[in-house]
């Protein structure tokens, strides 16, 4: 293979989708999530390479790294990412570090370290940096504080570094809407004891109607992951690389309210919509 690309958060969803996109497109990938079990039933070929990696963990993302070395490295996207619900009034201290440390540590330390081989292995405006952030990196909405700051951050990690590196290596920030993934299955497995917690509190009510809300919504309207992966490979493989990809009508839509709309009239919406 002439090219490859590494992406991470590959046990399903946008980065399982990813997988098999950019294979079709004649690029090698290197498939990584947390558990190796979990891209078992990835089909094998010599355009594939499955590694474990844990984006919070140091020396796991070193071993992934010189796992690397042989091979033309010439992208990275960035897809590994959890979702913590839940009003911040009742988060734990605790549950805001992790998120931020999946969600946008995780996401530097990868940068940090793949950075390097994209700059050996691609010409000047060869290499592609992708990070996946998400419509709530430009607006927020309630219950939902802790993953709002998040992408965010991501929202301003991607721009400042394509403000840096941006004249050698693209950096593409792609912003989703809804999709149709197991990320509010996997929400709520990062509850924890938070359902407890809000029991006897104006946000037990809210937090019900922003499951449900959330989860009716994308199983009506979300976009499959397979037509969001092919809306990134497309911007990854163009030859001039747009700096944002927002994909679904729903993140588009939102946004451009968001920016039209009074602030005050916009959170009595969001405030309406959610119960809070």
């Amino acid at each position: 293979m002439k090219r490859w690309v590494l992406i991470t958060g590959c046990s399903s969803g946008i980065g399982r989708a990813l997988v098999a996109a950019c294979r079709e497109a004649g690029w090698g990938v290197v498939a990584t999530a947390r558990q190796m079990s979990s891209l078992e039933d990835l089909p094998p070929g010599d355009d594939l390479r499955v590694l474990a990696m844990d984006v919070t963990d140091e020396a796991s993302i070193e071993s992934a790294r010189l796992a690397c070395l042989d091979i033309p490295l010439k992208a990275l996207i960035n897809n590994a990412g959890y979702g913590q619900m839940g009003p911040l009034e009742l988060l734990r201290p605790d549950e805001l570090r992790a998120q931020f440390e999946t969600n946008v540590i995780g996401l530097h330390a990868v940068t940090r370290a793949f950075l390097p081989l994209i700059r050996h292995h691609a010409a000047r405006g060869e290499g592609r940096i992708v990070c996946i952030a998400s419509v709530l990196g430009r607006l927020s909405i309630p219950m939902c504080g802790a993953y709002n700051a998040s992408k965010h951050a991501v929202v301003a990690y991607a721009e400042s570094l394509r403000l840096e590196i941006g004249r050698d290596i693209p950096v593409i920030l792609v912003e989703p809407g809804a999709i149709q993934t197991e990320f509010r299955s996997t929400l709520m497995k990062a509850w924890g004891d938070l359902p407890t917690r809000v029991l006897g509190t104006p946000y037990h009510h809210a937090l019900e109607t922003y499951r449900s809300q959330r989860e009716r919504f994308a199983e009506e309207h979300g976009m499959p992951a397979n037509a969001c992966a092919a809306r990134i490979l497309k911007a990854m493989s163009a030859a001039c690389p747009p700096r944002r990809v927002i994909v679904g009508f729903d993140s588009r839509g939102a946004q451009l309210l968001h920016r039209v709309i009074p602030a005050g009239l916009f959170e009595w919406a969001l405030r309406r919509l959610y119960g809070v």
